[in-house]
């Protein structure tokens, strides 16, 4: 999915009616999204612990979708916010499915997204100006330009051990970051544990630099078997089967 150009940014005025109550307004620029009006304009506490929906009509208005957009498509930046507290007290069971997705911020984006493409064969379902989505369908990295002023944005480019990859045949995908990514690997070395051969490497992506392990696994060890993982396919995101989030016009 190629990135979509987008025109000279400009200042658009941008209006949360809160529970159709409280309105909150001010300028945002145009090539800015939804999710950073919000976290510029409205209050923290409408902000933290609640749930909220953004709409406009029957639309509902996705947190990641650009501002300039939006005006095109729909005329104003004038949204409808339904937000609800949070029951923090009551302690309910839950059931963790395990990971879906790992967000980095990096300085160089575009040379995240080139090494887990082009290197570790992922997926790409989203690369615009806000972001770049990487995935394999079941789990996906998201992939941020560092910016500090961003919401929820970490103070520095992200620091992360390492990222674990399965895949079906060890060797080629070896054989294939040799040929495309010669500095991934050092000594060619797998590393046997009782279900998985793994061979680790490590990637340099602008001040960052990580470990990725990519594992085999035995054949007797393949498939899910718990009741939480089996159950975990009917319940998780499958993020190959669309590109990620909403771009109009």
């Amino acid at each position: 999915m190629s990135k979509t150009a987008h025109p000279q940014a400009r200042s658009v005025c941008v209006s949360f009616l809160v529970n159709g109550e409280m309105r909150y307004s001010g300028d945002v620029s145009s090539d800015d999204v939804v999710h950073l009006a919000l976290h510029q304009l409205l209050p923290e506490e409408i902000r933290h612990n609640h749930r909220i929906s953004v709409r406009k009509g029957d639309d509902l208005i996705y947190p990641d979708m650009f501002l300039d957009e939006i005006v095109a498509h729909y005329g104003d930046a004038d949204f409808e916010v339904s937000a609800t507290p949070l029951n923090l007290r009551d302690k309910g069971e839950f059931t963790n499915y395990g990971f879906d997705h790992l967000a980095l911020a990096f300085e160089d984006r575009e040379a995240a997204k080139r090494f887990f493409a082009d290197g570790l064969g992922l997926t790409v379902v989203r690369d615009d100006e806000h972001l770049a989505v990487v995935t394999s369908g079941n789990t996906a990295v998201f992939l941020f330009d560092f910016d500090p002023n961003a919401p929820l944005a970490p103070p520095a480019p992200s620091r992360i051990h390492h990222l674990g990859f399965v895949v079906d045949d060890l060797e080629a995908a070896a054989a294939h970051l040799k040929q495309r990514f010669p500095d991934y690997l050092g000594d060619f070395t797998l590393l046997e544990r009782e279900e998985r051969w793994s061979l680790y490497g490590h990637v340099q992506i602008g001040s960052i630099r990580f470990m990725i392990q990519l594992s085999e696994i035995k054949p007797q060890y393949r498939s899910l078997k718990t009741d939480v993982a089996r159950k975990a396919a009917e319940a998780l995101y499958d993020y190959a089967s669309q590109d990620y989030g909403v771009r109009l016009g």
